[in-house]
């Protein structure tokens, strides 16, 4: 089954009201072009043609007006879930976690866990994003918690007094590659000419720790950048497929390198260091927080 985004969803009721495309397009809040490019995902998705765009005025076809009552559905029993769940959790305080997207799904879900076993009274909400986004939703008061990797070379200097913060752990950012069925790397830093690689967008922060390792060291590389994308999964699952190298952070990549899928191709020069650390805002008074906090200090210094 195809992922469906519920905005297509609700684009393509809009749609069914509207019957135009440049009415919905302005309902929605997006260009005709993107708009009518979300349609036509949606029934790429669903596998059917849902709309006759011959007709003056646009008009469902057979397969839409069959697929439109099952939409409304959707989203009617999901808005219906989030409402009981929101006045479910309304009797605990909430707290936010933002988390870099490599540690949303490896160290947030353990961390959580044992917060809730030590203080079980409250609610976790976690958002994974890139890490100037999450800092910015930290001095914005819009999340509680900072989860991110931290480089001494190359991120933000935040100032401790406003912004004090909680060394979790430690993971290394490795170069890495598939490995051939002997176990060796199929690509080797250093002695390869134009070596394909997988590359971080300029905004990720793993992108900039990367960066500055390649900067810091005499050795040259020889690399030719084929992929980028700002998370880590995307790019481990391409060096899974054998299309280069790339820079993981091996808490993401334990069960890849002991399996022997993935192997370092480069010498520890170029593997970089990585910290883990929890980041709050002072300025944010909820006792709750604060509880946490100090659980998470005790744990941990």
């Amino acid at each position: 089954m195809h992922n469906i985004e519920t905005k297509w969803l609700e684009d393509f009721i809009a749609l069914a009201q509207s019957q135009s495309f440049s009415r919905a397009a302005q309902l929605r809040h997006v260009t005709q072009p993107a708009f009518s490019r979300r349609i036509k995902v949606l029934e790429q998705a669903v596998g059917v043609q849902l709309v006759d765009r011959d007709a003056q005025p646009v008009r469902l076809t057979e397969s839409g007006l069959q697929f439109l009552p099952v939409a409304r559905k959707v989203l009617s029993q999901l808005q219906g879930g989030i409402k009981q769940l929101s006045q479910a959790g309304a009797y605990l305080p909430r707290i936010n976690f933002c988390a870099a997207h490599a540690l949303s799904f490896t160290l947030m879900p353990e961390l959580v866990q044992w917060i809730r076993r030590q203080e079980p009274g409250f609610m976790a909400r976690t958002e994974a994003a890139n890490v100037d986004v999450g800092l910015s939703a930290l001095r914005k008061g819009e999340c509680d918690f900072l989860l991110a990797f931290h480089d001494p070379q190359s991120w933000v200097k935040l100032d401790a007094n406003l912004f004090p913060s909680c060394q979790l752990g430690w993971t290394r950012l490795m170069p890495v590659c598939k490995a051939t069925r002997h176990g060796k790397p199929i690509y080797q830093l250093g002695v390869d000419q134009d070596v394909p690689y997988l590359a971080y967008t300029a905004e990720a922060m793993l992108g900039q720790a990367v960066r500055e390792r390649l900067r810091s060291q005499v050795g040259r590389l020889s690399l030719k950048k084929v992929y980028e994308t700002a998370m880590a999964q995307g790019l481990k699952e391409m060096v899974l497929a054998g299309e280069g190298v790339a820079w993981l952070p091996e808490l993401t990549i334990k069960h890849e390198l002991e399996s022997g899928q993935i192997v370092l191709c480069g010498t520890e020069q170029w593997v970089a260091p990585l910290s883990i650390c929890l980041y709050r805002a002072a300025s944010i008074e909820k006792p709750m927080v604060e509880k946490v906090w100090q659980l998470i200090c005790q744990r941990y210094q």
